[in-house]
């Protein structure tokens, strides 16, 4: 007993150093957590009435089993916290936490996830937003300064009135006012404490960056869906593989459980997501197309190539991928998340198996995992071509367009980059695609690959 005693004495120093050495340290806040929750009470309730919730038993048991092991290692919990875990019917991988512990999964991130860890680090990144209070610190900056002097001088007090007040300054309170983009600091800030999460709970804390992994090879033209509410830190599979010794040593990490094949299972096998409506803060889709591309074109330097682009457009990087886009270019969809229908996107995709695939082989590979996730793409047609003196494959492919009633043709120019395929996908509604072609023909003649 003396012996364990005294190795939890030692143990807990090493935690708090590790808390210390990550600034675990929530920022400005002219809030404190009681009101964080009333906040996120009240934006809850619009959420579970404005948004689609998956109501099925297993699934919600599991989620919230999840989530309250997860938030009991979180750092700077506090036991005003309500924590509830509720599953959104939406097969848009995303996921958002509200003020005081109100945390939502879509379906889609439970289906996107590869085993019990992946997700686990998107629910404990979900949970670093909750205790580093990134909620109320955003909208403690965004306060009018009457109202900050209000605060500080103790006028405004903690009764119910505060939220209506306060809010009201700010524009209207509601879901749009929690779900405002995080910066990238506080993504970084909820990477770490995800990570750290991650670790003491006992799952493997690589899990997180391998989701947002799986997301960009898998599914590259829901990227932008994601990462447009989750904006990527600079190095960020890096800087999580840096945390990880200064929490500990290696330990025989869970990665997956029967509990999350079971539930992931259950899952696919329930009857589709309905059409969801858009969320209120989401913009609304163009009603016009967008303006014509500018015959001036502006460079952009990415991963391992340069490529020129129209100086209309406006360039979004998402570690390592970047889409390309006019003001427009991006549409609304269900659950509030964001589809590009103009452009174009580039990412790199790591074929599976030997390291001496061939293009075609490994541009089919690419295909097929994009099918998983969007049943209605078809190729066209495909041919063989050259780009700077190497061999590309470009692949014509029909899909649904995020605009309403409509197809889109993608076109997908892929070559080999060292030991990655490297994937220019252009899109366009089927009946603007003519309009475009010159500006990704030019694209395309720009390319330079290291």
């Amino acid at each position: 007993m003396a012996l364990l005693f005294l190795a939890g004495l030692v143990a807990v120093p090493s935690i708090l150093l590790a808390v210390e050495r990550l600034n675990f340290k929530p920022g400005f806040n002219l809030f404190n957590p009681t009101q964080d929750v009333a906040f996120g009470q009240e934006a809850a309730a619009e959420v579970d009435n404005q948004f689609p919730l998956l109501n099925d038993p297993p699934v919600v048991r599991y989620v919230n089993d999840l989530g309250h092991r997860l938030e009991s290692f979180a750092p700077n919990n506090n036991p005003r916290y309500v924590w509830q875990f509720k599953v959104v019917n939406s097969s848009d991988i995303n996921a958002f936490a509200l003020p005081g512990g109100f945390i939502y999964v879509n379906r889609g991130a439970l289906e996107a996830a590869e085993d019990e860890a992946q997700i686990a680090g998107v629910m404990a990144h979900e949970s670093g937003h909750v205790v580093m209070r990134h909620g109320t610190n955003q909208a403690s900056k965004a306060l009018p300064l009457e109202l900050v002097g209000a605060l500080l001088s103790g006028l405004a007090g903690e009764s119910g009135g505060l939220t209506s007040q306060i809010f009201n300054r700010l524009g209207g309170f509601g879901i749009g006012c929690w779900m405002l983009h995080n910066s990238r600091e506080a993504e970084q800030q909820a990477d770490e404490v995800g990570t750290y999460i991650l670790y003491h709970a006992g799952y493997d804390p690589h899990g997180m960056a391998q989701f947002f992994e799986i997301i960009q090879k898998k599914y590259p033209q829901r990227t932008l869906e994601f990462f447009s509410d989750h904006p990527v830190p600079e190095n960020r599979i890096k800087d999580v593989g840096a945390e990880i010794p200064l929490l500990g040593p290696a330990k025989s990490w869970t990665t997956d459980r029967p509990e999350f094949d079971a539930v992931k299972k259950h899952l696919l096998a329930l009857p589709p997501p309905p059409k969801a409506k858009a969320a209120p803060h989401a913009a609304a889709s163009p009603v016009a197309p967008p303006p014509a591309p500018s015959n001036t074109m502006i460079p952009y330097n990415g991963q391992g190539f340069a490529i020129r682009y129209p100086d209309n457009w406006q360039a979004k990087s998402t570690d390592g991928a970047v889409a390309l886009f006019p003001a427009g270019g991006f549409v609304s969809g269900s659950g509030g998340d964001e589809s590009q229908a103009y452009g174009a996107f580039i990412s790199h995709y790591q074929p599976q198996g030997p390291t001496g695939w061939g293009l075609v082989d490994a541009t089919q590979q690419m295909l097929d995992s994009w099918r998983e996730s969007n049943p209605n793409l078809r190729v066209v047609k495909q041919s063989g071509m050259s780009v700077q003196g190497r061999p590309c494959l470009l692949t014509e492919v029909e899909n649904d367009s995020p605009l309403e009633g409509q197809k889109e043709t993608d076109r997908v120019l892929t070559l080999r980059q060292s030991d990655s395929l490297l994937a220019l996908i252009f899109v366009a509604p089927r009946a603007s695609f003519d309009a475009y072609q010159p500006t990704f023909a030019a694209m395309v003649r720009s390319l330079q690959v290291q």
